[in-house]
């Protein structure tokens, strides 16, 4: 699986248009809508900060399971990350998010658009490795640290 944001808002998947300015005002990149289905979304997310990128993303809501809550606990303790699954335990749904079938998504690109939704989301960031959480700053301290 990929990279997963835990959010705060019942109804499902977060509003593109907040997506998109988020992107802008805070990431320096350019989101639009590709597709929507029921309970997914697919978006092109560029940016030409370093390092660059131009790829097609979904994002799918589903609701939290006690599993997705022992994983954040278990991603706190090894990271350090204190407070953060506390955090996670008032999201009621999870963003999985996984590059488009046939794109290939940088780390960059990846690190952008979970903070862009953690931004929206008010939720923390779990990544693939489960290795700590980490919210919006920690997505742009990450993102800095490849450019």
């Amino acid at each position: 699986m990929g990279y997963v944001v835990f959010s705060q808002d019942p109804k499902g998947l977060p509003e593109i248009e907040r997506l998109a300015s988020h992107a802008t005002r805070f990431f320096g990149a350019t989101l639009e809508t590709l597709q929507v289905g029921d309970g997914w979304v697919r978006v092109r997310l560029a940016s030409s900060r370093s390092p660059p990128f131009d790829t097609s993303l979904t994002i799918r809501v589903r609701s939290v399971t006690r599993e997705d809550l022992n994983d954040a606990k278990d991603a706190e303790a090894r990271g350090r990350a204190a407070g953060m699954s506390t955090l996670a335990e008032r999201c009621p749904m999870l963003l999985e998010i996984e590059p488009s079938e046939g794109a290939e998504a940088t780390q960059a690109a990846c690190l952008t658009i979970t903070g862009i939704c953690a931004s929206v989301a008010l939720g923390p960031v779990l990544p693939p490795d489960h290795s700590t959480l980490f919210g919006v700053r920690g997505a742009m301290e990450r993102l800095a640290l490849l450019g």
